[in-house]
């Protein structure tokens, strides 16, 4: 099949998987994905989840979960294995619907293909390794072994609309769980072409069920679901985390990271284009892009100057080319919003370094501010758009105080050589993840991944997503 046809497949095929044969009919209620660039390219169409829907999803998940959970960790090892090898021979086209349906550069788009498969294949791994563990207590043997949850409810965003379903995928497959996925509007395309491929990789306890908010609520009420995991804004993810009721809960959510440079470990011109692309890459809208800059009034004559030239040469335009790293904005409304960030900045006193415009209708140019305080919207907000903030300060401590004035703790990044300042750094800020010498939007998916405060609650990433979707039973056995 041609790569276009892969595409239009996607688009046009039932919208609602359910354990491999089974389909919802279609409903009435269906949503047009357009392309973020123009906003006029139909990408695809639809068919959204009601009312009507709703005790099917729920039976579905609880009879995949009663099937599944009987399957053996070798099975559960070879679907992973297949799903791996279909997202790989799929790359392209996949890569191809991301870019369309969330403008995301392709050659990141591409990424995170190669990441996602490699992503199943680490949980394959991980199957093998949680094992039963042994022990003898007071004269007692002792069996600790790990059982699946329940069925899973997977709500997930739109800024990766593979890697984060995977995320929450593959650990219910490795796991032995059924999982139901309410992807993003913007981006459901994405998840129903990996649901179509999990089902050929032999993984039948999967729903993708494209909802409105309403539905998507009634879902999280549900007593049907053992495991909510939601990836999203803290605003919405605080909502549900209390309709969700006893059922266990993880929450991935915002965050405004800040990346703080003491001194340089490596050329001035390689720190500046690294963190400039960690803030403007995919129009920032990356829950751990850098936001918040602060650098040491020693470096003001050499890091800041290095910083501007690199964001002057960051590549803006269209996301189908390869050499691209900012494009569209996901929706008009983003892109308003993101010019009245600025706008309220500047009325505030801000003064802008570098860019402040917008490339097109669509698009706006990397945004470099300073003057700023940590109560503007600017520092205090998730902004999730291609503006950075640059703060001096002198004092180390200082630095450390200031990133940690934020009601967010995702991640964060330090540049320093002092072994020192690597410790205090770590034991003071308030983050799930600390980079040392490196930007915070950095993420190994085999490591726990989470934030504290508003950026969560749990951890996601293959040594912790295990945990996140089993419970712990205990047999005690007296001789």
């Amino acid at each position: 099949m041609s790569t276009h046809a892969q595409i239009q497949a996607a688009a046009t095929a039932q919208p609602f998987i359910l354990q491999g044969s089974e389909r919802f009919g279609k409903s009435g209620k269906t949503r047009p994905i357009y392309y973020p660039g123009d906003t006029v390219t139909l990408v695809g169409e639809v068919h959204y989840a009601d009312d009507l829907h709703l005790e099917l999803i729920e039976k579905t998940a609880q009879q995949g979960f009663q099937h599944f959970r009987k399957t053996g960790p070798q099975r559960r090892i070879e679907i992973l294995h297949n799903l791996a090898d279909r997202i790989e021979a799929h790359q392209e086209p996949l890569a191809l619907l991301i870019t369309q349906e969330c403008g995301k550069p392709i050659t990141l788009s591409r990424n995170e293909v190669i990441r996602a498969a490699k992503i199943c294949r680490a949980y394959a791994t991980e199957v093998e390794r949680a094992t039963s563990t042994l022990l003898q207590v007071e004269g007692r043997s002792a069996r600790i072994s790990r059982f699946p949850l329940g069925p899973v409810l997977a709500i997930t965003p739109y800024n990766f609309p593979l890697n984060l379903v995977v995320h929450k995928l593959a650990p219910a497959i490795a796991a032995g769980c059924s999982i139901t996925i309410k992807p993003a509007p913007q981006t459901p395309l994405t998840a129903l072409y990996l649901g179509r491929l999990a089902v050929e990789a032999g993984y039948e306890a999967i729903s993708v069920v494209p909802a409105d908010n309403g539905v998507s609520e009634k879902l999280v009420r549900s007593q049907t679901f053992a495991k909510l995991s939601f990836t999203g804004s803290a605003r919405v993810g605080w909502h549900l985390r209390a309709l969700a009721g006893h059922k266990s809960v993880t929450l991935e959510l915002g965050g405004n990271a800040a990346v703080i440079v003491e001194d340089l470990n490596a050329p001035v011109e390689e720190v500046a284009r690294r963190i400039a692309f960690g803030a403007f890459a995919f129009a920032g809208q990356i829950c751990i892009s850098v936001q918040r800059i602060f650098i040491h009034e020693s470096l003001k004559d050499t890091l800041l100057p290095a910083l501007v030239a690199a964001t002057r040469q960051i590549k803006v335009g269209d996301p189908f080319k390869p050499e691209t790293e900012v494009g569209p904005l996901i929706s008009i409304q983003d892109l308003q919003r993101t010019r009245t960030l600025i706008k309220d900045a500047l009325k505030a006193g801000a003064n802008v370094i570098y860019g402040g415009n917008t490339f097109n209708a669509f698009t706006v140019n990397p945004t470099l501010l300073d003057r700023t305080t940590p109560e503007m919207a600017i520092n205090a907000e998730e902004v999730f758009a291609p503006i950075a903030t640059v703060t001096l300060y002198r004092d180390f401590e200082a630095a450390l105080a200031l990133v940690n004035q934020s009601r967010y703790g995702l991640q964060a990044g330090v540049y320093t050589q002092s072994s020192k300042k690597m410790e205090q750094a770590f034991q003071t800020l308030e983050v799930g993840g600390l980079l040392i010498n490196d930007i915070p939007t950095f993420r190994a998916d085999l490591l726990p991944y989470g934030g504290v405060k508003d950026s969560g609650l749990g951890r996601e990433g293959v040594l912790a997503g295990m945990d996140e979707y089993t419970y712990l039973k205990t047999l005690i056995q007296n001789p």
